[in-house]
């Protein structure tokens, strides 16, 4: 057999799969969790329990494959799933040859006892994370996501409930224990399966609502009410869709978001690219704190919020492909200059102005890397005389993007 082996049990029973009787034969050392090295019936000596010290259990495995022992690693659920699988791989720095032996999933399993096509379906862990990516799962129109301790299938449901209580009616499916005796597929709604208990072996799927209202809103321009903010330090609604249009944000990589007050435009773009990871740089905890808060209310998982200033503190902050400057004041030149040197090639960076002063160091600065530049003048309904309606007038934003060829 290969040095290591890492066969996927998914919901079978061990001791029902002959290969891998045959592999725990063969294998000097058995890696599993307890129920499924109980149901191999090792010789004593030959089984190592993974616990919660998977990691080092997993390093320690290579190990002993790398002084020639033959190991095999029982995973639960699918290896290469938010499973041992991936920590075998990014600690396996000597490339010892891994094998891995796929089974039948839960997920698979459930969609063939319901008999629904999954083409579509989206899949989620809840599994190890503290933060649940709740806009995303109900943006999906058929989403499954795996429990697990922290967070049960029922847990999930009352997390949904909270973050969009429009959901509530969205028909939903809660299946646990799938493959073993306490079986249990519970069809419902949001609502009702919230008021359920769950095992930590348990799936929530969300099915396709029959109302729009029951999905989030695009997160482009939200309404300001929606963000906590200090003394309304807040990039106006229009003009959030209008500098995030300009950034043309990609489908991964890094934003910074440079002096990010309450962090909506940063927050935004992650919500609208989720495997974008953004970084909100702001010197004023206040404010950090506000940022924090409405990264949990927007549910924005790969958005960071670090303390800081611009331009001494960018060396904190991993290799940009776009920049967001919203301000900067008197050191706006030299946060530029900073800036672009670190942007990646190909990359975009947007600043916004208000004041002259600003828009005069914008105009005139590297004209050789600007790709456009545009003013914005919006004015919003508002009441007059006590019967009467007129628009009042904004502050004009002075926008500028450059690029870094």
């Amino acid at each position: 057999m290969p040095p290591v082996t890492v066969h996927s049990c998914g919901i079978d029973d061990p001791a029902a799969d002959p290969r891998l009787r045959h592999a725990a034969a063969q294998a000097d050392l058995v890696y599993g969790s307890a129920r499924l090295l109980a149901a191999l019936n090792l010789p004593e000596g030959k089984s190592i329990l993974l616990g919660a010290d998977a990691r080092s259990k997993a390093a320690e495995a290579l190990a002993a494959a790398a002084f020639g022992q033959n190991i095999l690693i029982l995973a639960s659920g699918d290896a290469l799933y938010h499973g041992i699988g991936g920590t075998i791989l990014s600690l396996n720095k000597q490339g010892i040859p891994v094998t891995f032996v796929p089974g039948v999933t839960a997920f698979q399993t459930l969609f063939h006892r319901l008999g629904l096509p999954w083409d579509e379906a989206r899949h989620f862990s809840a599994h190890h994370q503290e933060t649940i990516p709740l806009r995303e799962i109900l943006s999906c129109t058929l989403a499954a996501v795996y429990g697990g301790t922290r967070h049960t299938a029922a847990g999930i449901a009352r997390a949904c409930l909270g973050h969009h209580p429009a959901c509530a009616e969205r028909p939903a499916i809660l299946a646990e224990n799938l493959g073993t005796p306490g079986e249990r597929i519970t069809r419902g709604t949001i609502s009702t399966l919230a008021e359920e208990t769950a095992s930590p072996t348990s799936i929530l799927l969300l099915l396709p609502a029959d109302t729009a209202a029951a999905a989030p809103i695009l997160p482009l321009g939200l309404n300001n009410a929606s963000y906590s903010k200090e003394n309304n330090l807040i990039t106006q609604e229009d003009v959030r869709a209008v500098i995030l249009s300009r950034l043309r944000l990609p489908a991964w990589g890094v934003l910074w978001d440079i002096g990010a007050g309450s962090g909506s435009i940063g927050l935004e773009a992650a919500a609208l690219r989720p495997g974008l990871d953004v970084y909100g740089l702001e010197k004023n905890e206040n404010r950090l704190n506000d940022i924090r808060r409405n990264r949990e209310n927007l549910s924005a998982i790969r958005y960071a919020a670090v303390c800081g200033t611009a331009p001494a503190d960018l060396d904190l902050l991993p290799a940009p492909d776009r920049i967001f400057i919203g301000g900067g004041g008197r050191e706006l030149a030299g946060i530029l200059d900073a800036c672009i040197a670190r942007l990646r090639p190909g990359g975009i960076l947007a600043a916004s102005a208000v004041t002259l002063e600003a828009e005069h160091i914008l105009h005139n600065w590297r004209p050789e890397l600007r790709l456009g530049s545009a003013s914005i003048d919006i004015a919003t309904s508002s009441p007059i005389a006590g019967q009467y309606t007129h628009y009042k007038p904004l502050h004009r934003i002075y926008i500028h993007t450059f690029s870094q060829a």
